[in-house]
């Protein structure tokens, strides 16, 4: 059960600050907290020319609940961390369009505005096997940070 989910540019742009390539995400939705070691976090954000794109690909190790107090609580209830040997950031000013990719993929986004399609239950996708594997072979030529 691999994942699609939304990040937002601010997100992406603090983690390479703050953390530097953190390989954790923290969400609100539970999907994130039930995946398994070894599945797919894939990110998507937006860039400030409004293109859509590719911004990462965490392979989980393990998943939490962040305490209520706690720095990440203020990201979200659950995190996944990802394993940092093989998770990836890609750059995304460089990055290529992945609308019509993520589009295409088999829970048919509708949102003319395509972030709005992954906001409530509908923030975190799980994607099928054939989903996963166009990101994939999508995000095999996308520059790495």
């Amino acid at each position: 059960m691999s994942l699609l989910v939304f990040w937002t540019s601010e997100q992406y742009y603090d983690d390479l600050e703050t953390s530097y390539k953190s390989f954790v995400f923290n969400q609100n939705n539970v999907k994130i907290f039930r995946i398994a070691g070894g599945q797919h976090v894939w990110t998507f954000t937006r860039r400030k020319d409004k293109t859509y794109v590719v911004a990462s690909d965490l392979i989980a190790v393990s998943t939490k609940v962040n305490k209520y107090h706690s720095p990440d609580f203020t990201q979200g209830k659950y995190q996944v961390m990802g394993d940092r040997e093989r998770s990836r950031y890609f750059n995304i000013e460089k990055g290529q369009d992945a609308e019509l990719l993520i589009r295409s993929l088999s829970f048919h986004p509708q949102a003319d505005i395509l972030g709005e399609s992954f906001q409530g239950e509908n923030g975190v996708r799980q994607l099928s096997k054939n989903d996963e594997q166009k990101l994939i072979t999508f995000a095999s030529t996308l520059p790495t940070i």
